[in-house]
C-alpha cells in the first residue's frame, strides 16, 4: 500500500545535483538540502509544492513571525516532521482499503474514461468523437505509475477546467494562476507561502474539524447535482489546499505490468483507467486561495482568482502579482502580501537577500489547455519611507510599456492593412515578443529606481532611458513585422506615414507618455530634442 506521507515519492534536486525520492516529512533531511522538485512534468511540480505547502500549512502553522522566522532560519528535523504529519496518514493512502486520497468516497458506477484524460492537455469526449485531436493525439498515455497517476489526479482536482455539465471547476476556477515566494531551498520555498495560524484560519470555518472537512474524500462527497454550493463557511481552511471538485474513481482492480508512459519506471501495477460522475464539489462564495492574486470585477459581490492568459507571464503582470493594481482592482496572493509586509525586511537584514516569486499555471479555453505558462521575477525590497512613491513610479514604468506596446501593434497592423475593415486581429506575437524583450530592462530599471530613490535624485532621466529602450524595441518591431523591406509587395506610402505616426506616439512629448511617466512639459535626453521629429529617412516618401 501507498501512503503519501510515510512513503517517499516525492522527486527532488539536492544542491550537490543529486536525484532522490522523498517522503515529505524528508524535505529537511540529507547531507545536502533538497532545493527543487524534479517530477517528470511542470504541472507537476507546481502541483507537488502546493500539496508541499498544504500539508506544512494543516500540520504545522507558525504561531507567529517569531515563530515562523525560528523554523525558517532552523528547518524542523526531519523526525519532528514527521510527528507533525502523523496525525493525517489515514487521509493519505492511494490504495488499500478505505478512503483514498482525491477520490470519490463510494463511487461505483460512472463513465469509464483512459487514464490519459487525468492529464489537463488530453483532448476530450467531443474533440475525439469528431476526430480533431490534430495535434495533441489520443493514445500517447495508455498506462501509468500509481505515483504518476497520484500527481495527475491532483493537479486535475487543482486545476479542472469546466468538464461539460455538472462537471466542476476547481476551486480558483479553470486553470487559476499560482504565485509563491521561492527561497534557496525546498523547505524554503514551502514556509515562505505558510501563513501564520490566525491568518489562515479566517479563509475557512475552524469549527468543522472532521476528517471530511479538511480533506473531502474522506466521507461522502457533497454532491451538487441540484446545483448546491460549498461556501467557505461549510468546510475547515484546510480544504482550500485539498479541494476536489471532481467526482473520480481509479480502477486499481486490473493492474498492468510494464513501463510507465510518463516518467518510464517499470511498475507491476499500472493504471489504464478511472470512472468519474458529475455532481462533485461546487466551490462557491467569498473564497480566497493564499497563493493565487484576486481581482474585483465591478458588477461581482466577490473578488475573482486570476487566470493564465494566452501570452504567457512576464513583467506586465506586475501590477497584481507582486503589489496592487488599483486600476484592474487586483491584489497579489494573500501569502506575497505577508512575505512583502511581514518578512521580506527579514530575509533582507539578516540574510542578505530577497526572493523571486514564481508564477505559473494552465490557460485554459473552456474545456481545454491552451497552454502551459511559468516564469520568475525578482520581488526588491524596499523601505517604507520610500515604498509608496517606489510602487507609483513602477507602475507609471508598466503603463508606459503597455502605451508603446498599444501603439507599437496598431502601427503595425496600419501599415499592413491600412484602414481596410476586414484587416482581422492583432499580430499575437508582437505583444509577446515586446514584452520578453524588454524584460530585462525593466528589471534594471526597477533597482536603478529604488536607488535613486533612496538617494533623493531626479527621475526624469531614468524615465527618459526608459522611454527610450520602449521606443528602440518598438523601431525593431515595426521593422520585422511592416515590410518595410519587401518594397515589392509592400505599400512604402503607407509604412513611412505608419513610421512616422509610431514615432509621434512614442515620442516623449505625446501627452499620454508624459502623463504616464510624469515628465516635464520639455524633456530633454541629452541626445536629441524630444519632439523634434527625425529626419525623413531614404526611401521615405510622404
Amino acid at each position: 500500500m501507498v501512503n503519501l506521507i510515510d512513503d517517499p515519492w516525492i522527486p527532488v534536486v539536492r544542491r550537490d545535483g543529486t536525484r532522490e525520492t522523498i517522503a515529505p516529512w524528508e524535505i529537511t533531511g540529507g547531507t545536502e538540502p533538497a532545493i527543487r522538485l524534479d517530477a517528470p512534468r511542470p504541472d507537476f511540480n507546481g502541483a507537488l509544492i502546493q500539496f508541499l505547502i498544504g500539508l506544512a500549512q494543516t500540520a504545522i502553522p507558525p504561531g507567529d513571525n517569531r515563530d515562523w522566522r525560528r523554523r525558517f532560519k532552523t528547518p524542523p528535523p526531519p523526525d519532528e516532521l514527521k510527528a507533525a504529519f502523523a496525525p493525517y496518514v489515514h487521509a493519505f493512502n492511494v490504495d488499500g482499503k478505505g478512503p483514498l486520497f482525491m477520490q470519490d468516497y463510494d463511487l461505483s458506477e460512472g463513465a469509464e474514461n483512459p487514464v490519459d484524460r487525468l492529464l489537463m492537455e488530453m483532448p476530450g469526449e467531443q474533440t475525439l468523437k469528431l476526430n480533431t485531436d490534430h495535434f495533441l493525439k489520443r493514445g500517447q498515455v495508455k498506462r501509468i505509475c500509481r505515483i504518476c497517476c497520484t500527481m495527475a489526479l491532483f493537479a486535475l482536482q487543482t486545476n479542472a477546467p469546466s468538464g461539460g455539465r455538472g462537471h466542476r471547476t476547481s476551486l480558483r476556477g479553470g486553470g487559476p494562476l499560482t504565485t509563491l515566494v521561492t527561497g534557496t531551498t525546498l523547505w524554503e520555498t514551502v514556509w515562505l507561502n505558510v501563513l501564520p495560524r490566525d491568518v489562515f484560519e479566517i479563509l475557512g470555518n475552524t469549527a468543522r474539524t472532521a476528517d471530511s472537512d479538511r480533506f473531502p474524500w474522506m466521507g461522502p462527497t457533497r454532491t451538487s447535482t441540484k446545483n448546491e454550493v460549498t461556501a467557505p463557511t461549510d468546510v475547515h481552511p484546510a480544504q482550500i489546499f485539498f479541494s476536489m471538485p471532481r467526482r473520480i474513481r481509479i480502477d486499481l482492480d486490473r493492474p498492468a505490468s510494464g513501463e510507465c508512459d510518463i516518467c518510464g519506471c517499470a511498475s507491476d501495477a499500472l493504471i489504464s483507467r478511472y470512472i468519474t460522475k458529475d455532481g462533485g464539489v461546487n466551490y462557491k462564495g467569498a473564497w480566497k486561495h493564499p497563493l493565487t492574486p484576486y481581482y474585483q470585477p465591478k458588477n461581482a459581490e466577490e473578488p475573482l482568482p486570476k487566470h493564465g492568459q494566452a501570452d504567457g507571464i512576464s513583467y506586465r503582470n506586475w501590477l497584481g502579482f507582486v503589489q496592487n493594481d488599483p486600476e484592474s482592482r487586483t491584489q497579489p496572493a494573500l501569502t506575497v502580501q505577508v512575505f512583502r509586509n511581514e518578512r521580506q525586511r527579514y530575509l533582507t537584514d539578516y540574510l542578505g537577500r530577497s526572493a523571486p516569486l514564481w508564477a505559473f499555471g494552465y490557460k485554459t479555453d473552456n474545456m481545454k489547455a491552451v497552454c502551459w505558462n511559468e516564469s520568475t521575477m525578482p520581488l526588491i525590497h524596499v523601505d517604507d519611507g520610500i515604498r509608496e512613491r517606489y510602487e507609483e513610479g513602477v507602475a507609471a514604468l508598466i503603463k508606459t510599456a503597455g502605451l508603446v506596446a498599444a501603439s507599437t501593434r496598431s502601427c503595425i497592423k496600419k501599415a499592413l492593412f491600412g484602414d481596410r475593415k476586414d484587416a482581422g486581429g492583432n499580430i499575437p506575437e508582437v505583444d509577446s515578443r515586446f514584452w520578453q524583450e524588454t524584460e530585462s530592462e525593466f528589471y534594471i530599471t526597477l533597482e536603478a529606481l529604488r536607488e535613486a530613490m533612496e538617494r533623493g535624485e531626479d527621475m526624469t532621466p531614468l524615465k527618459l532611458q526608459w522611454l527610450s529602450s520602449l521606443s528602440g524595441e518598438a523601431t525593431k518591431l515595426f521593422e520585422a513585422y511592416s515590410q518595410a523591406d519587401l518594397i515589392g509587395v509592400a505599400d512604402p506610402r503607407r509604412i513611412a506615414l505608419s513610421r512616422r505616426m509610431l514615432r509621434n506616439y512614442i515620442s516623449p512629448r505625446n501627452k499620454k507618455i508624459r502623463d504616464a511617466l510624469d515628465l516635464p512639459k520639455d524633456p530633454d535626453d541629452g541626445e536629441a530634442k524630444p519632439g523634434k521629429r527625425p529626419a525623413k529617412a531614404r526611401g521615405e516618401h510622404l
